[in-house]
């Protein structure tokens, strides 16, 4: 008989929340009857439509008397997901993001002054449901005064992360980017610097959406396999400004490949081959120490 019923918005192997929820399902729910429930279907702004349609089904089966997770697409920001899920509900790694860019539109300001409010009211209510708050990073640390840290887990997102010995393998690539269209994960610095070490003769792949930049090999979206194997033979990724700990430069950093980063990150490094991250000041176009 299952007893537990798990709401994903997104379960798919090849996207990072999808990534996410699996490993939080498999390191907490190994082992157990569980049935999890994913939209089948895909419209406009369905990642946040999802995010309260989910609310519902989770009620549906609560007065069955099942045991709740709502697992994933759960961005701190998004407080009525916290309020309004059935009571007991277990609460799977939650995210957010933060603000370490000029403001240049209307979003980014939303983002700097808005977002923060709604982490607060959140984290009062996770305060008073949550036994134990568990967060895919660390990058929301500043938000999280004692109490909450007292019972939340940061980087879950590192459980049993292994590293590879890829060490013989040729590496033909200098740089590998995943690129996604997103005004929070890359902006013009990237795109500048990308386009310095194709001036410096580097030989440079993109992977994801189109980039528009001459000279490098852009092979857009593809297979999951097919990036892991790219990134074996790469000396050097570029992360995106939204997180550091992103499921692409875990996997990097797994085949010492060396991640260069915006330095404004550099306090999500954590024990994990420092020596692999690379921090970038792109306003001094320098690498810092």
């Amino acid at each position: 008989m299952i007893r537990h019923i798990g709401w994903s918005s997104e379960f798919h192997k090849n996207s990072g929340e999808g990534q996410l929820a699996r490993k939080y399902i498999n390191t907490y729910f190994k082992g157990k009857k569980i049935k999890i429930i994913s939209p089948k279907i895909s419209f406009f702004l369905s990642d946040y439509i999802f995010q309260i349609y989910g609310i519902f089904v989770l009620w549906y089966y609560y007065f069955l008397g099942k045991k709740i997770i709502y697992i994933n697409y759960l961005p701190l920001w998004n407080f009525l997901i916290f309020l309004l899920s059935p009571p007991n509900t277990v609460f799977g790694p939650i995210t957010g993001s933060i603000q370490i860019n000029k403001i240049q539109n209307i979003k980014s300001i939303f983002r700097l002054f808005i977002i923060p409010l709604f982490y607060k009211i959140s984290l009062l209510i996770l305060n008073f449901r949550a036994r134990k708050i568990i967060f895919g990073t660390n990058i929301l640390i500043k938000f999280l005064n004692k109490n909450i840290l007292r019972k939340s887990k940061l980087n879950f997102i590192l459980e049993n992360i292994k590293f590879k010995n890829s060490s013989k393998k040729k590496r033909e690539y200098d740089l590998i980017v995943y690129y996604r269209n997103h005004e929070n994960k890359f902006f013009s610095h990237h795109t500048r610097f990308i386009n310095s070490q194709i001036k410096n003769r580097k030989k440079v792949i993109i992977v994801g959406d189109k980039l528009n930049i001459e000279g490098a090999l852009q092979l857009g979206k593809v297979s999951r396999k097919k990036i892991k194997n790219l990134i074996s033979i790469s000396k050097f990724a570029l992360s995106g400004d939204e997180n550091l700990l992103s499921f692409f430069n875990l996997e990097c950093l797994q085949n010492n490949v060396k991640v260069i980063f915006n330095y404004k990150l550099k306090f999500q490094i954590t024990k994990i081959n420092k020596r692999l991250f690379i921090p970038y000041n792109f306003g001094t176009n320098r690498f810092v120490k």
